[in-house]
């Protein structure tokens, strides 16, 4: 089975397929690539944060996450950060995403990122309908990030991919790419933030197979701005005891054939503990362009975030569980002045 052909619910492929299960999931996501494009992990989420925004997040570029959305954002970042996702779709390709960031100092950090998508137990069966075989499939990006805070107002961000998909005993679904993202995040600029990521910008990069093909990686420019509207800070539009923000994100494939997508999201935060989002994400279809709704929340307590995103694919809802960790969410306040009754008569050296 090709990519972009159909298929039914637990139906075998045939020899010389390159996505086997995974072209499932495309036709849900009513992905319009070409048999000539490779599958991208990151077409499926990047991050519960962002996918409870409708995917708008170029210019939002903050936590963890940022690794995935706009590399440019880690100049921002002064403390460790984890994030984590999960979610299983179709209920048979499991989807995880892991990041982590380390601040370098001098207004610059390195991150770290794992996207895979993947599919266990895929009956192989040839042109007559026979079985002769099971396989797994998984397609995965491995990111090594970096991002530095040029000026002020100013940053610069890279994200080198390491794309891999593995067909175990599919040689035509077997292979390995690389590529490079590159990121800006314009910010200090009154009520509203810009940001521009070029992925995948190494044209001549694709993926090889093991039997000799190649695909092309999806190339694409994704610009975004993000809007202050309410809130305690100065540079709000508009002073509240809440936060409210928008972010509104346009895809512009370099891609031939394939239109461009624009995502937009809000943020409420009625509490410093509390964040809600909800937002509408455009992705291409057979029949033209869809737009989904998608809803979220956060939890964020003593340095832990608890997310949660809803998403529909078409008729298709899926739910993404995601884990945070920030270091500074937690910081050391110093020990109490009285200790098991007794009064300290000079600081405790930490």
């Amino acid at each position: 089975m090709e990519r972009g052909g159909s298929a039914k619910g637990g139906a075998g492929v045939r020899p010389g397929s390159r996505l086997i299960a995974i072209s499932l999931l495309c036709l849900a996501l009513s992905s319009t690539a070409s048999a000539q494009t490779a599958f991208d992990p990151m077409a499926i989420g990047v991050g519960a944060r962002a996918l409870g925004m409708g995917r708008a997040a170029v210019a939002v570029a903050e936590h963890g996450d940022t690794i995935f959305t706009n590399p440019a954002g880690l100049g921002e970042i002064d403390s460790f950060e984890f994030s984590s996702m999960s979610a299983r779709l179709l209920d048979e390709v499991n989807y995880t995403l892991l990041g982590g960031v380390y601040p370098l100092g001098d207004k610059s950090a390195l991150g770290l990122g794992y996207v895979v998508a993947g599919v266990s137990d895929i009956e192989l069966r040839d042109s007559s309908g026979a079985l002769y075989g099971r396989s797994n499939y998984s397609s995965s990006i491995l990111f090594i990030s970096f991002g530095r805070k040029l000026t002020e107002k100013l940053s610069l961000g890279l994200n080198l991919k390491y794309y891999s998909d593995d067909g175990h005993a599919e040689a035509a679904a077997t292979g390995r790419g690389v590529n490079l993202d590159v990121g800006v995040l314009q910010q200090g600029l009154g009520w509203t933030s810009f940001g521009v990521v070029g992925q995948n910008i190494l044209s001549n990069s694709s993926m090889l197979y093991d039997n000799a093909a190649g695909e092309e990686l999806t190339r694409s420019v994704n610009v975004g701005t993000r809007l202050f509207l309410l809130g305690e800070n100065i540079e709000s539009a508009f002073l509240a005891p809440v936060t409210l923000t928008a972010a509104l994100d346009a895809n512009i494939s370099l891609q031939a054939g394939v239109p461009t997508t624009t995502h937009a999201g809000l943020e409420l935060m009625p509490h410093r503990w509390l964040i809600l989002r909800t937002g509408l994400d455009q992705d291409p279809g057979p029949n033209g362009l869809q737009t989904n709704p998608t809803y979220g929340l956060s939890l964020q307590v003593a340095g832990v975030g608890f997310h949660f995103a809803y998403h529909r694919f078409n008729d298709l809802g899926t739910s993404f569980f995601s884990l945070s960790f920030d270091e500074k969410g937690w910081p050391f306040e110093g020990l109490p002045d009285r200790f098991l009754g007794q009064t300290r008569s000079r600081p405790l050296q930490i």
